[in-house]
């Protein structure tokens, strides 16, 4: 997929990923904290895939930027967390982001990587084995992770009818 001298054409790069963009869009909107957009999230991913110079030996384009799209949500979550206890020790401004009603706001409720998978799973209709590749964990992880996370929002949704 690369051109010459580690040089990639755009026009190669914008081919590869008109077929996975939608799904990869989508699967950011469901793993992005509220603060990120999910395109932002992206764009980022495909910015650092190509940076790294490893465009060409990527295999399964789609399940790479899956996964470093996960990483790049848990990293800002991380970011947003720092920020927020520096705001609580008074050291920072609370910068407030605008939220927007979704139908995944439900999901919001639970842990990034449970939340991946359950959109892999649910959505997506990937098998719980080919999910837990795309993640980076083991079947069985992805397994108890998808057990937990459901029983959790069955729970709270309930809890919201009553």
């Amino acid at each position: 997929m690369a051109g010459t001298q580690g040089v990639v054409d755009a026009g190669e790069v914008a081919d590869a990923l008109r077929p996975v963009y939608r799904g990869l869009r989508r699967f950011a909107a469901v793993v992005a904290p509220l603060e990120m957009e999910p395109d932002d999230l992206v764009q980022e991913a495909v910015v650092r895939l190509l940076a790294s110079g490893r465009w060409s030996s990527v295999d399964d384009l789609g399940a790479y930027l899956r996964r470093t799209i996960v990483n790049l949500a848990a990293n800002e979550r991380r970011r947003l967390g720092r920020h927020r206890a520096a705001v609580k020790r008074g050291t920072a401004e609370l910068v407030q982001f605008p939220t927007y009603p979704s139908d995944v706001t439900d999901l919001d409720r639970v842990e990034p990587v449970s939340r991946a998978l359950l959109y892999l799973v649910e959505v997506e209709g990937l098998s719980i084995s080919d999910a837990a590749t795309i993640i980076g964990c083991s079947p069985v992880a992805a397994r108890a992770r998808l057990s937990r996370a459901r029983k959790m929002l069955r729970a709270e949704l309930e809890a919201e009818v009553l």
